[in-house]
């Protein structure tokens, strides 16, 4: 008689087959499953955070390397000087700074004199206006990479001097590349983030139901209350 009476009744030996038994909270199978799945969701969430954040880190990187490096490139290439010191500096160099921004792939290669009129830009009606930016450190014969709004908006920019064969700064080349293409490059990569992040969790989310619909039968779909009571009874069968 107390066999029968501990033994869980017929209604629920059925519920392990059933997936809303599974998402019950009031059995002991259904507690841990919701709280595992919260905890993967958690997790999955922390580690997607982190490869965003990670991706926009590398490409802001990314980005002031490959300005520095056209920048430089373009200040060094043979012709520059020539060209500066030619009657129409503007129609030799803006061709060949076009096509080096299109090769580098940042968004402008511009080339300014020292008293700052524009002689090279990615935008045409720019040429001979006049700027005014953070490039004295350029024209003191340094160069550097900053943040900052410019004419394209927000960009990452280096800035190169270009030295004539007596070491004298003679212009500067500034290379920029907006931030919003930079965000544009991190958002091309979320796809695939985010579908390895769907993946994970569908794989931990089939791995937690299996172990949970293993504890369901075992525990024959019986919540906490009743388990308590079902033990207090047992060992109360035992002292007796």
């Amino acid at each position: 008689m107390d066999q029968e009476h501990v033994r869980p009744p017929k209604g629920r030996v059925r519920r392990p087959q059933r997936l809303s038994s599974l998402l019950s909270v009031r059995s002991v199978a259904g507690e841990v499953f919701l709280l595992q799945l919260a905890v993967v969701m958690l997790l999955v969430a922390a580690a997607v955070g982190a490869l965003v954040v990670q991706a926009r880190s590398s490409a802001m990187m990314d980005a002031r390397h490959r300005t520095l490096a056209a920048a430089g490139t373009f200040a060094e290439s043979p012709g520059i000087v020539p060209a500066l010191h030619s009657a129409h500096p503007s129609a030799v160099l803006q061709p060949s700074a076009e096509a080096a921004r299109k090769i580098a792939e940042v968004d402008g290669i511009n080339v300014y004199t020292l008293d700052g009129v524009t002689l090279t830009h990615s935008d045409p009606r720019q040429i001979g206006k006049h700027v005014v930016g953070p490039f004295s450190k350029a024209a003191a014969g340094t160069s550097f990479t900053e943040t900052f709004e410019g004419s394209l908006g927000r960009s990452v920019v280096s800035v190169v001097p270009v030295k004539d064969p007596d070491g004298r700064v003679i212009a500067v080349v500034s290379s920029p590349v907006t931030v919003q293409n930079v965000q544009n490059m991190v958002n091309r990569q979320l796809p695939v983030v985010l579908g390895t992040a769907a993946v994970v969790l569908l794989l931990s989310a089939g791995g937690t139901a299996l172990v949970s619909r293993r504890l369901l039968r075992r525990t024959h779909g019986l919540g906490p209350a009743e388990m308590t009571r079902m033990y207090e009874h047992h060992d109360a069968v035992l002292h007796a």
